[in-house]
């Protein structure tokens, strides 16, 4: 099978990982099996190596996300065609190409999360409406889409007017041969691991530890991810400087993903607020950990973690502030580092990627 994988607007994060995942694996596992990559050069370098992947880029591409949705409407057909084929995967989730056969990949919760745009500027909400049209009218002239769970399934079929051809297949993680919690620290270490963005709640979730460190507790609280500088102003303020000069409250902003796994190491518990996601790479990656994990109690979150009291509402802080109260017992936490490493090994790459390509020459033919 020649199979033409089209990540125009694949460029960072979670998509660009499952992207590399499946590639390598795919040229692994699958003899059979070539690859036609069309990406912007930033991803496409990877590959230029590999004999059984055949790169292609153009300037549209290395711009921007809507130079490269030009680049499909004028120059993907001719590429795919040239190379002869069978079928094209988009695990970006748009397509505005006339080729044919494709098959799509639903990664992307938030245009179709109005609770979550509501806190985005009105130019941000108009992005996002355009995306979920294109989205909608990707799947809709597909041959076939990938959800990655059956919550995003149910919210996007509702959303089509006629029976598509579908199949739910969840991502992997690489699972970890040991469990790397330890419960012995000087103080209960809270981590929070996420690009700062209004759904993701990291002011609720820094107002919910500053009144419990008031009220006497000994925590800290630690932030990982990218952050704009006026958000950050936004959020210092809440902050008494007390609590900033003694680091019992740390935001740290962007750490490569190699230097987390010390934060990992010295955290009693993890923390993830945020109210819209697919499948959140960041906590199957804690999972695979062993970490003990309170979250949301929205879907997905609320359908992977294990525990009893885990859940709470990101947009109330007593819930936030009761739900840690209840988990800095010793022994529930060891319990439910175990069951959530235990979990995550039901998130497997092979399996991922078997069932994609079983399902990508189901539509092929």
């Amino acid at each position: 099978m020649i199979l033409g994988i089209d990540a125009s607007n694949i460029r960072t994060g979670g998509g660009k990982k499952h992207l590399d995942i499946f590639i390598h694996n795919t040229i692994s596992l699958y003899s059979d099996v070539e690859i036609i990559l069309v990406s912007n050069e930033s991803i496409i370098s990877s590959y230029k190596s590999l004999n059984k992947v055949k790169c292609i880029s153009n300037p549209l591409l290395n711009l921007s996300n809507l130079s490269a949705f030009l680049s499909q409407l004028f120059f993907s057909k001719k590429y795919f065609k040239k190379n002869k084929c069978d079928i094209v995967f988009v695990p970006g989730g748009i397509f505005i190409s006339s080729f044919k056969p494709y098959i799509t990949m639903s990664q992307n919760m938030l245009p179709f999360s109005p609770k979550a745009l509501h806190n985005f500027s009105f130019i941000g909400r108009i992005k996002f409406n355009i995306i979920g049209f294109f989205q909608i009218l990707t799947f809709k002239r597909s041959n076939g889409i990938i959800f990655l769970n059956q919550f995003a399934k149910d919210i996007i079929s509702a959303k089509l007017s006629s029976k598509m051809k579908y199949k739910i297949i969840p991502h992997g993680i690489n699972q970890e041969q040991n469990i790397l919690f330890n419960n012995i620290h000087d103080k209960f270490k809270i981590l929070y691991v996420s690009d700062f963005l209004p759904y993701k709640h990291q002011l609720n979730v820094i107002k919910s530890v500053k009144e419990l460190i008031q009220e006497g507790y000994n925590l800290k609280l630690t932030l990982i991810g990218r952050i704009k500088e006026k958000y950050l102003k936004k959020i210092k303020k809440e902050i008494p400087e007390n609590l900033l000069k003694e680091k019992k409250i740390e935001i740290l902003g962007f750490v490569p993903n190699e230097k987390i796994l010390k934060f990992y190491r010295e955290s009693s518990l993890k923390i993830f607020a945020s109210t819209c996601e697919n499948l959140p790479f960041v906590l199957l990656e804690a999972m695979s950990f062993g970490m003990p994990i309170i979250t949301s109690n929205e879907r997905p979150m609320s359908d992977m973690i294990y525990g009893e009291d885990v859940l709470f509402d990101s947009h109330n802080i007593q819930s936030i502030k009761s739900t840690i109260l209840n988990n800095m017992n010793p022994e529930k936490l060891e319990i439910m580092s175990f069951k959530n490493y235990q979990l995550s090994k039901n998130y497997s790459w092979k399996k991922n990627v078997d069932q994609t390509i079983e399902f990508l020459k189901s539509c092929a033919n």
